[in-house]
């Protein structure tokens, strides 16, 4: 991974994220919710496995890990988002806490579950290396990030053309990271065991709401002169027409999803 200040990377996702929680369940979590049937599938739960998820913002998917019987807790950095998920999920454990250091001890959990936070880790290969520290032998880890997202691309589009990336908060795995940047991850990590592949997950819309919010609650963007704001709307909807159908929008998103057993 290329040098980074970690700090200031934990200090922008952390503002980041805060900024977002009143919204994310309407907004973040319908655009990228796409995987989680498939890495559920994968991590293997049962009423007897003991699983977590790091990055669980609001809760909604470690409470559709619960479904499974197993028992979970939510892990995520972000003290705004974890109180959430305790109004929304009274019955589940939520911990506030940073991956580079889980509250878990070695070789304790049958599987951890990371869906589309890889990429917003300040050091992602400690992170990795944390989760499979309290994985058990055996134990799963499986994840899910973007690789190509059209309707964020769509947003990304609006936001260059009119104001800057930098507003953008993310780790050393950016939106262009590769299957292969993956692969080398988890090898860095210390796993040897592991399958990561790239599929095409199709991402439905009624509307571009959940998108544009996305983007103004994560840059800030309601900040900006309202010209600027308007600018930034108007040509993310132009760069999703593409994708509009009758009945909203279809996008096909290249995501990629991963397994690692310890």
């Amino acid at each position: 991974m290329d040098d980074i200040d970690a700090g200031a990377v934990i200090q922008a996702e952390h503002a980041t994220w805060t900024r977002s929680a009143p919204a994310y369940m309407e907004s973040t979590a319908k655009l990228t919710s796409h995987a989680v049937g498939h890495l559920i599938d994968m991590a293997g739960l049962t009423r007897e496995s003991r699983a977590v998820e790091i990055g669980c913002g609001p809760g909604h998917i470690t409470a559709k890990m619960a479904e499974t019987g197993a028992t979970v807790i939510g892990v995520d950095l972000v003290p705004a988002m974890i109180e959430t998920a305790r109004v929304l999920y009274p019955e589940i454990e939520f911990i506030d806490a940073n991956a580079e250091q889980l509250p878990f001890a070695d070789d304790s959990l049958d599987a951890v579950l990371v869906n589309f936070t890889i990429h917003h880790f300040a050091r992602p290969e400690v992170a990795c290396t944390e989760i499979r520290r309290v994985l058990k032998p055996g134990g799963r880890f499986v994840f899910a990030g973007p690789i190509e997202q059209h309707e964020f691309g769509a947003f990304v589009a609006g936001l260059t053309a009119h104001h800057t990336m930098d507003v953008l908060a993310h780790g050393p795995l950016y939106l262009g990271a590769t299957r292969a940047d993956y692969e080398s991850l988890i090898e860095a990590a210390g796993f040897t065991n592991y399958e990561v592949d790239v599929r095409q997950l199709t991402l439905r819309l009624p509307d571009l709401e959940p998108l544009l919010q996305t983007g103004w609650d994560m840059c800030g963007l309601s900040e900006l002169p309202l010209e600027t704001q308007h600018q930034i709307r108007e040509t993310t909807i132009q760069h999703a027409e593409p994708y509009r159908t009758s009945d909203g929008y279809v996008f096909p998103d290249r995501i990629v999803v991963g397994r690692a057993i310890k």
